[in-house]
């Protein structure tokens, strides 16, 4: 059975600041009103980057591209950065074809990461290896999304894995602390019963905020224009999600009932995901 980890965390979702973005284009976004002194920090910082195919693009053309990405940051001594791929499972998006989602231990090693990436000249090598093959971030790095990542539970990854977004938006007179009381509360006990039953569950759950203004920016099909988070679950094994929508419809009804007092979501988009680079700090 797999525990709940990082419970803690709950009591301090939201708490987080605006990022800038790659290529020094910042995104304008108001500072939240937060006492720095007491507000527990998020435990991971994660990117997602729109990746479109090119002319010359085939699988075996991404993997190899994809080898020397690998390589190349390894090289540079971007060892904790994480990676992974995930492709929309049974709908398309005019947008992209696929995104990168990058794991970063914090914010500070995220920034600290596209500086010695933007100057290591590794995008215009791999271009350059691999021509027209994929492009990934969009013009001046329009379409890469940097989002604080507090990982409630940690999943147990196989490769592929089943990846679901939901965008959500507080409703009226609900906030954070309402979220953190419905994780704290009804979710955890869902999940003590759901684990009682499915030894050795592989699902996983991390709520992320974007540090962006998300009204200055593109989404995609059945994004909101503006969100406050998203909650994301995560089925290591590719057949527990089944499992997982059967428990909620025999015994979760009340837990979702609490989940929607506090926010409204949009229906769950759901992904297929791989591993491209493992990194030391979480499995997502």
């Amino acid at each position: 059975m797999l525990r709940i980890i990082f419970l803690f965390l709950v009591f301090g979702l939201f708490a987080c600041s605006p990022a800038e973005r790659p290529a020094d284009n910042p995104v304008a976004a108001s500072e939240p009103d937060v006492n720095e002194e007491t507000a527990p920090e998020p435990n991971a910082y994660v990117e997602y980057l729109w990746c479109s195919n090119g002319a010359n693009y085939s699988k075996e053309a991404g993997d190899a591209r994809n080898a020397m990405w690998v390589d190349a940051v390894n090289g540079i001594g971007m060892t904790d950065l994480g990676a992974s791929e995930i492709t929309p499972a049974g709908w398309a998006s005019e947008n992209f074809d696929r995104i990168t989602v990058l794991f970063w231990e914090n914010k500070e090693a995220r920034d600290a990461g596209w500086d010695t990436y933007l100057k290591s000249g590794i995008e215009e090598q791999l271009n350059e290896a691999y021509p027209d093959v994929e492009s990934c971030g969009g013009e001046d790095w329009a379409n890469v999304y940097p989002t604080n990542s507090y990982q409630i539970r940690q999943a147990n990854l196989s490769d592929p894995f089943t990846v679901g977004y939901q965008f959500c938006n507080f409703n009226e007179g609900k906030g954070p602390e309402d979220v953190r009381e419905f994780i704290a509360g009804p979710w955890a006990d869902f999940l003590k019963r759901y684990d009682s039953e499915n030894t050795g569950s592989a699902y996983g759950l991390s709520v992320n905020v974007p540090d962006f203004d998300d009204e200055g920016v593109e989404v995609h099909e059945g994004v909101p224009d503006t969100f406050d988070y998203i909650w994301v679950n995560l089925w290591g094994d590719q057949s527990e999600r089944a499992k997982g929508l059967a428990a909620v419809e025999e015994y979760g009804r009340s837990m979702m009932q609490a989940a929607n007092e506090a926010s409204t979501c949009v229906e769950e988009q759901v992904w297929t995901g791989k591993r491209i680079k493992a990194r030391t700090y979480i499995i997502n």
